[in-house]
């Protein structure tokens, strides 16, 4: 695999797809900030509490910020709808249109990764609620903390491990799902298997590494910028966005066979 001209193919897909239709930068970049939109308002249903000099209850907090994190997560679904259009194939970038699609796509995308990362989900609550309780139980001497401390810390590391490996399902998954607009196909490990090792597992690991890590690193780039990385970040995150995911998509495509167009000798069209 050439991760070279896949990194390279992918940029200029999305600079020519964004660059080229600054209006579909804009639209883009107004659907990544909607689910902020919740825990805004949040914030500003507390504020006559808190400018009484009173903090609010804590089921009353949980209450108002699980509320804006479902919605939040519901808002998400346009975004995602439409990085589907991209898992599709369809080049060069599609404009930001049928938005009742993309939020049905959307929403079965996040079902889809929900239900792949509940494996991630359940080892997280049982480990840290574990560690919580023990930190409780134990009180602030920092000896007795000192060993809750590095367990949290490699059940962190084991998780992130756990999340890769459920990630190198998830990518392939989605992807058969927006090919074929079949959830059950997103599900259907023996074809997800038979792709992988079409690709390779090799080169299919370290793929999603390069990939990982180049969102990484731009992102803490622009993440130390003084004063305007926070806008930089927002403004650029379409841009990363769409080439991850032009990029996830050229690696699924490596697993198929060239399609040759065979040209029919004369006098037999």
């Amino acid at each position: 695999m050439d991760f070279g001209a896949l990194i390279k193919k992918s940029f200029d897909y999305t600079k020519e797809g964004l660059f080229g239709n600054p209006s579909t930068w804009v639209i883009l970049i107004i659907l990544a900030l909607l689910p902020a939109i919740p825990f805004i308002l949040a914030v500003i249903s507390m504020l006559p509490v808190l400018m009484t000099g009173a903090l609010p209850d804590i089921p009353t907090l949980i209450g108002v910020f699980a509320v804006a994190f479902i919605v939040a997560v519901i808002l998400s679904a346009f975004c995602q709808g439409y990085l589907i259009k991209i898992f599709r194939g369809e080049t060069p970038l599609p404009a930001v249109s049928g938005y009742g699609a993309m939020f049905t796509d959307g929403i079965k995308y996040i079902v889809i990764e929900f239900i792949y990362l509940i494996p991630f989900i359940v080892f997280l609550a049982i480990t840290l609620g574990y560690a919580f309780m023990a930190a409780m139980s134990t009180g602030p001497s920092l000896d007795a903390l000192l060993p809750i401390i590095i367990s949290v810390l490699v059940s962190v590391l084991v998780a992130l491990v756990i999340a890769f490996i459920l990630f190198l399902f998830i990518v392939i998954g989605v992807i058969r799902f927006a090919r074929t607009g079949s959830i059950g196909e997103a599900f259907n490990f023996s074809a997800i298997v038979a792709t992988i090792r079409s690709i390779g597992w090799g080169s299919y690991i370290l793929a999603l590494v390069i990939g990982i890590a180049i969102v990484v690193i731009v992102q803490m780039i622009l993440g130390i910028i003084p004063y305007i990385g926070w806008l930089l970040q927002v403004i650029v995150s379409p841009f990363i966005s769409v080439f991850f995911t032009r990029y996830l998509t050229m690696v699924y495509e490596s697993s198929e066979p060239a399609m040759q167009v065979v040209e029919p000798a004369p006098g037999q069209e």
